[in-house]
């Protein structure tokens, strides 16, 4: 018994050393990173991570980009899974992956509108919750010409209103300066207590109001009429917006919003 019992508590031992060793197990990460252009022609940056274990997964797999300050971030990034981060010295882009493969790569993918001219560095760093250590990568791009768009948004409507009797709002979008904003939407949210008439040719209606205006060029404005019907008296609010994919610096003229009495 005593041999036996010995037996066991040494099978248990080296049993729970195993187990310790391959929790403690730690891959070796590799990194590549490739500039390029997205669909649109704006800078395009990939960080190729690779996991060289033979047989152990990488957990936890964290990316981070580090670029300068004034570059915009052009969001959602084409692979997905990254949080845009814009501090007063550099733009940090983090991208999270729960699993790595053994012996497998993957893309993670970002895109940025730069709007300074001349060489702007970039930098890709990857670690795992179980990686020996960090690996990074660096890459220097030269960028010859910028630009940007500066739209706003003004919205206007009947005023005041009447319960039952059409409640109309004209919506105008409006490209300053400098370059073509591309897929331009103009968006207003029904006002509660309304329920949607009609609107301009080329509009989609649910809870928002979404009309097409497609690429405009500086200097251009269009404007959209959405009708409601007020189903009750008191003041009513309505938020109108636009959404483009083109980077636009200042976003605080790309809203507005009025409040309008409804007459019973």
């Amino acid at each position: 018994m005593f041999h036996r019992a010995t037996g066991c508590l040494v099978i248990g031992v080296l049993a729970f050393v195993w187990f310790s060793v391959a929790a403690q197990a730690q891959v070796v990460l590799t990194i590549g990173l490739a500039l390029g252009a997205d669909p649109n022609g704006e800078p395009q940056y990939t960080a190729t991570v690779t996991n060289t274990d033979i047989t152990v997964a990488a957990t936890n797999v964290d990316v981070t980009f580090t670029l300068p300050h004034f570059e915009l971030p052009i969001s959602p990034p084409p692979s997905g899974g990254c949080i845009f981060t814009t501090g007063p010295g550099n733009l940090v882009v983090d991208c999270t992956l729960s699993s790595l493969a053994p012996q497998t790569p993957h893309n993670f993918v970002i895109a940025v509108h730069p709007t300074n001219t001349g060489p702007q560095d970039v930098t890709a760093v990857a670690t795992a919750a179980n990686a020996v250590q960090p690996v990074s990568a660096f890459v220097t791009n030269t960028i010859n010409e910028v630009g940007l768009t500066e739209m706003f948004v003004t919205m206007d409507s009947t005023n005041p209103g009447k319960v039952g009797e059409p409640l109309v709002y004209h919506v105008t979008v409006g490209n300053i300066q400098d370059d073509d904003a591309r897929n331009v939407f103009a968006i207003l949210a029904l006002p509660k207590g309304t329920t949607f008439v009609s609107a301009t040719k080329g509009c989609t209606h649910g809870v928002l109001v979404a009309c097409k205006l497609g690429q405009m060029s500086p200097g251009t404005s269009k404007t959209v009429t959405i009708t409601v019907l007020p189903t009750i008296s008191g003041w009513t609010q309505a938020t109108a917006g636009a959404r483009f994919t083109t980077p636009d610096r200042d976003f605080t003229n790309n809203s507005a919003a009025n409040s309008i009495w409804i007459n019973p």
